[in-house]
């Protein structure tokens, strides 16, 4: 059995990439020397391309993998 074949670009970000972006949303923004009390989309996304997780990420698409990834 296999799966049919989906329409759309494959998948960019892997499930252990999600996993590394859930983790750092749980941490708290000040173990990342970052002035805030609480991460924003743009802050989380900043963070995630400067840990290097990905190369390149949008606010809003980081925002989308914390919510699938809860």
């Amino acid at each position: 059995l296999a799966d049919a074949p989906r329409p759309g670009a494959p998948a960019r970000i892997t499930a252990a990439q999600v996993c590394q972006v859930v983790a750092l949303a749980c941490e708290a923004p000040t173990t990342s020397s970052r002035p805030i009390s609480r991460w924003t989309n743009q802050e989380l996304a900043d963070e995630i391309v400067a840990r290097g997780i990905v190369e390149a990420i949008s606010p809003r698409h980081a925002a989308r993998l914390i919510k699938r990834g809860a």
